[in-house]
């Protein structure tokens, strides 16, 4: 090894910066891989099956939830299981909206009153999950950035 790979980003100098930086946790970088497939797979398949759609916004919700973890040991937060219940409610409610939708065109009949109760019920979840999202991201990033207080007691 050479004194530049320290310099330039080298495997040793990458070790050293982690070190010091919590990092995501194990279930929470899971939960993305998974999330992410999920959702790439779902806009891929939407086009052509029903339950396309469906695993898109189960993919979206496991990226969410994956993104509202804690450092620390529990890392499944209170605000995590906000953002699991919205984003539930927000799958269920798209899949209820689009399988009324498809229930009509298929018997050419008008979609029934309820349709628009399970769109605004979806779109409330979706920005309820959203907003919980950036909260845990916010919260995360000001506990990170709060100096350590050492215990005197």
């Amino acid at each position: 090894m050479t004194d530049d790979d320290a310099t330039t980003g080298g495997s040793q100098a990458a070790g050293e910066i982690s070190v010091g930086r919590p990092r995501m946790p194990l279930g929470a970088r899971r939960l993305v891989l998974i999330g992410g497939l999920g959702a790439l797979a779902g806009v891929l398949a939407g086009r052509y099956y029903f339950a396309g759609l469906i695993l898109a916004a189960a993919g979206i919700t496991l990226l969410a939830l994956a993104l509202s973890y804690r450092t620390g040991t529990p890392w499944f937060s209170r605000l995590s299981w906000l953002v699991l219940a919205a984003g539930a409610l927000w799958t269920a409610s798209t899949a209820g909206y689009w399988w009324l939708i498809d229930a009509a065109a298929n018997g050419a009949a008008r979609p029934p009153g309820n349709t628009s109760l399970l769109f605004y019920l979806g779109i409330g979840s979706l920005v309820i999950m959203l907003a919980t999202v950036l909260a845990a991201v916010i919260l995360r990033g000001t506990r990170a950035l709060k100096p350590s207080v050492p215990d005197v007691t």
